[in-house]
């Protein structure tokens, strides 16, 4: 008995070791995490083309250029678009301003009974420089320009983690079996077919999820901005992607987009009640595209986390690993709902559970028992009740 709790000890502490260096070594790893997601994701697009007898070297490559090839394209669309957006939108700030002291500000002046405020750009410009001018020294501007080196540097280091996933991405989708393979051999011989099953468990919610939530990211985001370009808001394929895009976190997504849309109308067109409609309309209109065709049919009940569930998962990594944990929290909450429907599984069998069935049978029994005896003690109530009726009519008879 000693022995055995001496090794589970040993083995925590192993355990608690690895994590340990895996964190110290985070900058390092976080690499290799990020190549072996994308492996995970397109390890199914290269099996696929492996089994028409390709070399698995040539179908990672073709996948990667197809990839590369994808990406180009809608860069050398989209760009030129977002880039005509982004001048209007510096083109419109002048009229934003005016229209903010010419309108909104007197509304909101007149409407609250606040004083009127005013914006003066001029004004703004000279606190600016009498600021930057009177805290920032020599040293502070040295210092400065020694900061924005440094983050020429990490810049650069940024662009050689990018440029090194997917050739580390390559090698993994090369040796995937293999790999997967050599995991499982770690596995104990007694909890292998246990825990196999619980990985392809996760591994069939998880790969549903995530293609899911991609098209379901892509299609709302066509469905904003385009809905956005047809009521004429100018920067509205900016506002319809950025929305798309930021709806892999459940609710940001349609927040973002109208906020940013009731803005850009305000600036483009001014109080216009008809125009605000209409981008609230698109809204609605996306949501329930969202809630009643691209959720059921493209993910369904692919988490199984009710919408309170979600925005606490939601939450939660956001706490914990800040935006990043706000991607990653439904993924990670839907590997922890199978976990613990295995863990109660595993409870409800359990000696510590108790038998199966065993307080249900006790139930039934002694529900049957009570309605025996009801039914005993009404047809005891019913020969009772005929008695005294038959005694009574021989009674009124001559």
């Amino acid at each position: 008995m000693l022995d055995r709790t001496l090794r589970r000890i040993f083995i925590l502490a192993g355990i608690a070791l690895v994590l340990w260096i895996l964190y110290l070594l985070k900058p390092v790893v976080l690499p290799f995490v990020g190549a072996f997601l994308i492996a995970y994701l397109f390890s199914p697009l290269v099996d696929y083309l492996h089994r028409w007898k390709l070399p698995r070297w040539l179908a990672i490559s073709l996948v990667f250029i197809g990839i590369g090839i994808l990406l180009t394209l809608a860069i050398w669309y989209v760009v030129p678009l977002i880039w005509k957006q982004l001048m209007y939108s510096r083109d419109s700030i002048p009229a934003g301003i005016h229209w903010i002291n010419a309108t909104l500000l007197p509304w909101v002046s007149h409407t609250f009974n606040v004083e009127e405020m005013r914006i003066d750009t001029e004004q703004m410009s000279t606190i600016i420089m009498d600021y930057v001018q009177t805290n920032y020294s020599a040293d502070s501007i040295q210092a400065m320009v020694l900061k924005v080196a440094q983050s020429g540097l990490n810049f650069i280091q940024i662009g050689g983690t990018v440029v090194l996933i997917p050739i580390i991405a390559f090698y993994f989708l090369l040796d995937w079996d293999r790999m997967l393979d050599s995991f499982r051999r770690l596995i104990p011989r007694p909890y292998e077919q246990s825990t196999m099953l619980i990985v392809q468990e996760c591994h069939s919610v998880l790969g549903a999820f995530v293609k899911g939530q991609f098209l379901v990211m892509f299609l709302l985001g066509v469905v904003y901005a385009s809905g956005l370009q047809l009521i004429g808001l100018e920067v509205g394929l900016i506002i319809g992607m950025v929305a798309g895009l930021a709806s892999i976190i459940p609710y940001l997504g349609f927040a973002v987009g109208i906020v940013a849309a009731i803005i850009a109308t305000l600036f483009q067109f001014g109080m216009d009640w008809m125009q605000l409609i209409l981008v609230v309309v698109v809204f609605m209109i996306g949501q329930a595209v969202e809630g009643y065709i691209l959720q059921p049919f493209l993910l369904g009940d692919k988490i199984g986390l009710s919408p309170v569930a979600v925005v606490f998962a939601v939450l939660a990594g956001a706490q914990l690993g800040g935006f990043i944990g706000m991607l990653i929290a439904l993924p990670v909450a839907a590997v922890i709902v199978v976990l613990l429907k295995h863990l109660r599984q595993t409870y409800e069998h359990s000696a510590f559970y108790g038998p199966p069935n065993l307080v249900s049978q006790e139930s039934d029994s002694a529900t049957l028992f009570i309605a025996s005896e009801h039914a005993v003690l009404d047809a005891t109530i019913k020969d009772q009740q005929d008695t005294e009726k038959s005694i009574k009519i021989d009674q009124d008879q001559p």
